[in-house]
């Protein structure tokens, strides 16, 4: 029989064992296995998962921040294009201020796009610090393998600026959006072909029916193509889209002072670019003014015409110029001629029609005389004359001296008349 491998719970314990603990067996301790730590995993784990999230939070933190800096740029640019599209001094000017961090950020677009505001600040209102700043923020986008189209423009902007007509075109053809093609127009007017500007601005128009820098430019080349109707939904619609614009206008006031667009309209756009004293530089208001005064003046408000040439704030030089041309042009009702003699300090490229003579006075023609009375007087000075001929000299002629030792000649005796026979008698 074999011995049971366990006690009962009546067994009786063997001597010398009762109260004592018992030691494992040999065989017990290399069957039993190791003791595991109950609900975690091993130590080991715990260091790779704490790097293990460090690594993972810190790509969420870049991958977030990449995400965020890509949102201000988009932002940030699109807000930017907005201030460049009104095509005035206040947007370029307040663009320029928003791209300054974010070119930091993106030297190539946005940068480009800063550099662009700055040359248009440039062309248009003679700021030359802003060149240079534009000068300095293009250095990186030009060494590009690819120019960006804001690069272009700024090019562009700054060869126009220096009266470089060439070279604002070519740059300005390697932009083919609006922009790019009203600056195209630029050059030409600036090379002196109307004709030329014509096309580029019908493209530019087309391709955005609201762009105001195309707009008012177009209805600059129709009015002096001599298509005012044209010309003034041009400058409406430029209006439209940037109230404040100068040059729309400027050319809204000189239709109105040739008669051919409304005096009312004319005024309140003149106005509003006159009272923007913070938005619209001293040069642009005050030509402003040289539009509103007369046609205040011709409506017989002489007090506004005075009060609207105090508010162009100019110096008294200048501000003598203004006035002599303001009456001249009040005075002039064959239509608006640009004014002559202006100060270079004045000179605006927001108004650009150039400067033609006026024509001189027709020759003094004296009323013609009767034909009768003419050949009459003819006739009486030859009656004269001929009379004067027939009359003897009454002077006698002096008789030379007698020479000393000369021999007097005598008197000529006076020939007696032939004597007269009587002539027979008949009986």
């Amino acid at each position: 029989m074999t011995e049971p491998t366990s006690r009962g719970p009546g067994d009786p314990e063997e001597p010398g064992t009762a109260g004592e603990p018992q030691e494992p067996l040999q065989a017990d301790l290399e069957l039993e296995p190791p003791p595991v730590r109950a609900g975690g995993p091993p130590r080991w784990m715990k260091p790779a998962a704490v790097v293990a999230g460090i690594a993972v939070a810190a790509g969420v933190a870049v991958a977030y921040r990449a995400h965020h800096r890509a949102q201000v740029l988009r932002d940030g640019t699109a807000r930017a294009r907005l201030l460049l599209r009104a095509d005035t001094a206040a947007g370029y000017r307040d663009a320029a201020r928003l791209l300054e961090p974010l070119a930091k950020l993106d030297p190539l677009q946005a940068g480009s796009l800063r550099a662009f505001a700055l040359a248009m600040l440039f062309a248009d209102y003679r700021d030359a610090r802003a060149a240079d700043q534009a000068e300095a923020l293009l250095v990186e986008p030009g060494r590009a393998p690819e120019v960006p189209e804001a690069a272009q423009l700024a090019y562009a902007a700054l060869a126009l600026g220096r009266q470089e007509a060439g070279t604002a075109a070519t740059y300005a053809a390697r932009a083919p959006g609006p922009m790019g093609l009203t600056l195209l127009a630029r050059t030409s007017l600036l090379a002196g072909n109307l004709g030329a500007a014509a096309e580029p601005l019908g493209r530019a128009v087309e391709a955005d029916p609201t762009f105001p820098a195309a707009l008012a430019l177009r209805g600059d080349v129709q009015r002096r193509s001599g298509m005012p109707a044209d010309a003034r939904r041009s400058y409406e619609a430029a209006l439209i889209a940037s109230p404040t614009h100068a040059r729309a206008a400027y050319g809204l006031g000189k239709l109105a002072l040739s008669g051919l667009a409304g005096v009312a309209e004319a005024r309140e756009a003149l106005a509003r670019v006159l009272d923007d004293r913070e938005g619209t530089p001293a040069v642009e208001r005050a030509h402003a003014a040289l539009l509103l005064a007369p046609l205040q003046a011709r409506a017989g408000d002489r007090a506004g015409a005075a009060a609207t040439v105090d508010k162009a704030g100019l110096a008294p030089q200048d501000r003598g110029w203004l006035e002599r041309a303001v009456a001249e042009q009040e005075l002039n009702r064959a239509g608006f001629r640009v004014a002559g003699g202006m100060p270079r300090s004045l000179l605006s490229a927001s108004d650009d029609d150039p400067y033609v003579a006026p024509p001189p006075p027709p020759p003094r023609v004296e009323p013609a005389r009767p034909a009768v009375k003419k050949a009459h007087a003819v006739a009486k000075k030859r009656a004269v004359k001929k009379k004067a001929a027939k009359k003897p000299s009454k002077k006698k002629k002096k008789k030379a001296p007698a020479r000393k030792g000369a021999k007097k000649k005598a008197p000529a005796k006076k020939k007696a008349p032939p004597r007269r026979h009587p002539e027979p008698r008949v009986e």
